[in-house]
């Protein structure tokens, strides 16, 4: 044990550096993410626990990204590692999803600003506030 506690305080402060540098962030920075987007039903109110027991249900886009991330805490957010799936939000609601509805299934890059689950109807760790999605080959 005592090898491990000298080894742990051992390591080189650059690897911690490099560790976060290599993180995306929160927002206010716009970032481009690669993936496909998928529709997942997830329990919603009353309880956020089981559509099958009476939950509404609630479907969302996520998009299912080509490699996991790291996010790295900002002074709003805490950081979050091996982040796979990513909620999208719309900021102009249907319409949105109308525009982009031909991309699901497809390889895209998504734009926009991370955030972190606050919410009940926030269904993934992070999510993405969308300025734009565009089919990616």
């Amino acid at each position: 044990m005592f090898l491990l506690l000298a080894l742990l305080v051992t390591l080189p402060p650059a690897l911690s550096r490099e560790a976060t540098e290599q993180c995306i962030t929160y927002e206010p920075n716009t970032i481009n993410l690669y993936g496909r987007i998928t529709r997942k039903v997830f329990a919603g109110p009353p309880n956020y626990e089981n559509v099958a027991k009476g939950d509404e249900a609630e479907q969302v886009w996520v998009l299912r990204l080509n490699r996991p991330v790291c996010v790295a805490a900002s002074a709003q957010w805490e950081a979050e590692a091996n982040v796979s799936e990513i909620q999208l939000v719309f900021g102009e609601g249907s319409s949105q999803y109308n525009r982009y509805e031909s991309l699901l299934g497809e390889k895209v890059v998504a734009k926009g600003r991370l955030f972190h689950a606050h919410t009940g109807h926030h269904h993934t760790k992070v999510l993405l506030t969308v300025r734009s999605i565009k089919r990616f080959k």
